[in-house]
């Protein structure tokens, strides 16, 4: 017989995830009921009697038996747990269900989620929720088949309008081909988007009876449950009075027994330890009062169980676990090791620090992350050690790229000490994209100091009149003609031959750090005299290095207009008197 089919849950923050999770495990949850439903670790087990009777009526309409032992809905909802939930070769999700808002549309973290899908290789079916919000909408019945042949033609008409536009969009922008659940003419070729209600409970029988027939017809090679080593991946490691530290394991595949080697992966490597304690949960509504658990001898897949065990400090959320009789411990500790170097992603001696709260989501990022230099990728809080990594590279690498993890006490007062920039957000790729955007400002706000260290092409004309000191220095009221003067340029005449140098630039004053065209200010020049070295009234123009010019065809784009204009008489006046200056 088959295992249950793993089942993921993604979607946009407030689509509905965790409301459609609490509906399900809701729906028949009675006590003594053969077909309970039971809260594993960070899990929901949903035994095949609960979805034949959720699904009763369809079931009896379709003429069709279900023969997988259940699902298994992951029950931590998001992206960040669907890609810590990963295994090589892809994610150990079997199938997932992707939730849209079907007023909202395809959202940020719904984009991201695709990618996340598509990437992976999990085939998903879209729950198309909140219709019970679409104007006018009777809901009268929880199987939506039914309750659509009693809805008005403009409540029909407006529901295929938002399924439209979300097909639409699926094609143009993902190529992905969908279409509503019951007029889907090939899964295997078209995604089924099942129209629901998490709230009233309206479609769930649909969207389940779509989950479980793709799983057994589609599904069976990876349903099929191989006999000696366990394999699981860990989704959360915690601490247990009694028991000290714990992981929870999601396990997908072959026996997990008490007394078998325990084999797992740190960011150091594998490690191999012995189970003290293999536990399950006992049904939801105990555990909702009390944590209890019961101490098992084995475990079959799927399932969410909890590990006890010697020395998991160093276990990663997202990490391969393997359980293997001594016979088998070399063949476990090989395919941990495959798996962890599977991740060991290419790092350089200089570039940025990632931090991810587990491997899947650390993957996830590194994916995103194309040209940015990255010298370190790592699991865990950010940590003053992050900060020392990053604290003496390029001003454009002193960042931390974070997805959903904490800093230690040291590691935030180190991040306000340095200054490091920390680029975090709840949809993996605005992190990149915040912290390219972040980037690109501080290379616009380098080139525009470069600029102002230089000299700036401009024309000025000396006011008669305006001589407040004939020399040492000279101190005249000039007008800026064109372009930008600054303090520290070099003054020449129209013909290049050196007048002196801008000492300072005043006005009502105050100094100013530049005068632009139309200014009247008043210039200190050091090493002119008023009368031999320039006259009242005559026009100067800035001598411009080669350095400065090669600088300025660099920041061309940041030139004004008249400042170009000035430059090509600079050029004109200094190549008269020296064809070699620009290479000097």
């Amino acid at each position: 017989m088959p295992r249950q089919p793993i089942l993921s849950v993604l979607g946009h923050v407030d689509s509905g995830k965790t409301t459609l999770l609490d509906r399900i495990r809701e729906s028949k949850i009675t006590e003594g009921e053969a077909g309970g439903i039971t809260q594993m670790i960070g899990a929901t087990e949903v035994p095949l009697e609960t979805v034949d009777d959720v699904c009763g009526p369809l079931l009896d309409q379709l003429d069709t038996e279900l023969t997988i032992p259940g699902i298994l809905f992951i029950d931590t909802p998001g992206h960040a747990a669907f890609s810590s939930l990963r295994k090589r070769g892809g994610s150990i999700s079997d199938i997932a269900v992707l939730v849209i808002d079907i007023r909202q549309g395809i959202q940020p973290q719904t984009e991201e989620a695709i990618r996340i899908l598509k990437d992976s290789g999990t085939p998903f079916v879209i729950a198309l929720n909140k219709i019970d919000t679409l104007h006018g909408w009777q809901s009268e019945d929880q199987i939506f088949s039914k309750n659509i042949k009693n809805q008005n033609d403009r409540n029909k008409n407006a529901l295929d309008e938002k399924v439209y536009e979300i097909m639409g969009e699926l094609h143009e922008n993902y190529e992905i081909t969908a279409d509503r659940f019951d007029r889907v003419d090939s899964f295997q070729e078209k995604v089924a988007m099942v129209p629901i209600s998490a709230m009233t409970g309206e479609g769930i029988p649909e969207l389940l009876m779509v989950l479980a027939g793709l799983s057994q017809n589609y599904l069976a090679d990876r349903l099929e449950v191989h006999e000696g080593v366990g394999r699981g991946t860990v989704l959360e490691v915690s601490q247990e009075k009694g028991l000290g530290t714990t992981i929870d394991v999601i396990h997908y595949d072959g026996l997990i027994s008490k007394e078998d080697n325990l084999v797992y992966g740190t960011s150091d490597g594998v490690e191999v330890t012995e189970i003290r304690a293999l536990l399950e949960p006992k049904p939801l509504q105990e555990i909702r009062v009390d944590k209890h658990y019961d101490r098992v001898d084995e475990v079959h897949p799927a399932s969410g169980i909890k590990i006890a065990g010697k020395e998991l400090e160093n276990v990663i959320s997202g990490a391969p676990v393997r359980t293997a009789s001594d016979e088998e411990l070399e063949e476990a500790k090989e395919e941990v090791e495959e798996e962890l170097e599977s991740v060991d992603f290419e790092t350089q001696k200089h570039g940025v620090v990632v931090k991810a709260d587990s491997l899947g989501s650390l993957e996830a990022v590194m994916r995103e992350i194309g040209d940015i230099s990255v010298q370190k990728a790592d699991v865990g809080p950010i940590t003053k050690s992050d900060v020392i990594n990053v604290q003496n590279e390029e001003p454009e690498e002193r960042a931390i790229l974070a997805f959903n993890v904490k800093m230690t006490d040291q590691g935030e007062k180190a991040i306000e000490d340095e200054g490091i920039q920390v680029f975090s957000s709840e949809v993996i790729y605005e992190i990149v994209e915040n912290y390219e955007e972040w980037k690109e400002e501080l290379k616009e706000k380098n080139r525009e100091e470069r600029l102002n260290s230089i000299s700036r092409p401009a024309k000025i004309r000396s006011m008669p009149d305006h001589v407040f000191n004939q020399s040492k220095p000279a101190v005249v009221g000039v007008k800026v003609v064109e372009g930008v003067l600054t303090p520290g340029s070099v003054l020449m005449s129209m013909d290049g031959d050196r007048i002196g140098r801008v000492k300072s630039v005043q006005a009502e004053n105050d100094s100013l750090d530049k005068a632009e065209r139309g200014t009247e200010v008043a210039v200190s020049i050091s090493g002119a005299t008023v009368g031999r070295s320039f006259e009242e009234g005559d026009t100067m123009i800035v001598d411009v290095s080669g350095d400065d010019y090669r600088e300025l065809r660099q920041l061309d784009d940041l030139l004004e207009e008249g400042e170009k204009n000035v430059l090509e008489e600079i050029v004109e006046i200094k190549d008269s008197k020296d064809p070699h200056w620009k290479i000097g």
